[in-house]
């Protein structure tokens, strides 16, 4: 089950790219004696992007984290990259349907990351239609669930921790507009003390040392 995790999430990343790579216009043919461009000089640019996509091999400190949690997660990412190389990256992420096996937690956890990243990417062809990219650094991993707190009813707690991401993926262009493929692994700090009420500390115990992956894909835009 898990190596089939695995491969649908390496086909997630790079199916979409594949398919605009299929769809940009080859060049004439021409006599020139030249040897074809393979890396492209891109300007400057802005780059955005949003993306749906799945969890996989999910665990945590805590025993009541459903390691097999596939929950649908979306998002977004803004970057700037310098000749379309490098530069810095704003990604956001949300998974409102994260499972968690507790009789303390009425419904689905929430799961969002809030990371600011480095992005690196290679530009392919003459403008730099195919982008494979790798990105990482650091932000914020937090947990929204609401809490069955017995004679007193329910109540909505959101805890968070320091955390990191890491991944990479492939971008392809038709001009301003292609797609983007990624995978990537995220990882929340632990916490050697718990603090606030009986609910701050339940959802704080559950989010340290929360690690996944992602697989995502969708649609991207640069100018």
């Amino acid at each position: 089950m898990r190596s089939a995790q695995y491969t649908l999430a390496v086909a997630l990343t790079f199916a979409l790219a594949g398919t605009a790579t299929a769809q940009t216009t080859a060049p004439a043919p021409t006599t020139a004696t030249t040897q074809p461009t393979t890396y492209g000089e891109t300007a400057n640019h802005w780059l955005a992007s949003g993306f749906v996509g799945s969890g996989f091999h999910t665990h945590g400190e805590d025993p009541r984290i459903e390691q097999d949690d596939n929950s649908i997660s979306y998002g977004g990412q803004v970057g700037w990259l310098w000749r379309g190389i490098v530069g810095p990256e704003f990604l956001a992420e949300w998974a409102p349907n994260s499972q968690v096996n507790s009789v303390f937690i009425d419904g689905d956890t929430h799961v969002h990351s809030y990371m600011a990243n480095v992005i690196a990417a290679l530009p392919l062809g003459a403008d730099g239609q195919v982008e494979p990219f790798i990105s990482g650094g650091y932000g914020h991993i937090a947990m929204t669930a609401d809490f069955v707190a017995g004679d007193a009813g329910t109540s909505n707690n959101t805890s968070g921790r320091w955390g990191s991401n890491i991944g990479g993926g492939v971008m392809a262009f038709a001009n301003k507009f292609g797609v983007r493929g990624d995978v990537r692994y995220y990882h929340a700090s632990s916490a050697n003390e718990l603090s606030g009420s009986a609910a701050d500390q339940f959802i704080e115990s559950l989010v340290s040392g929360l690690h996944f992956w992602r697989a995502t894909g969708g649609v991207s835009v640069r100018w």
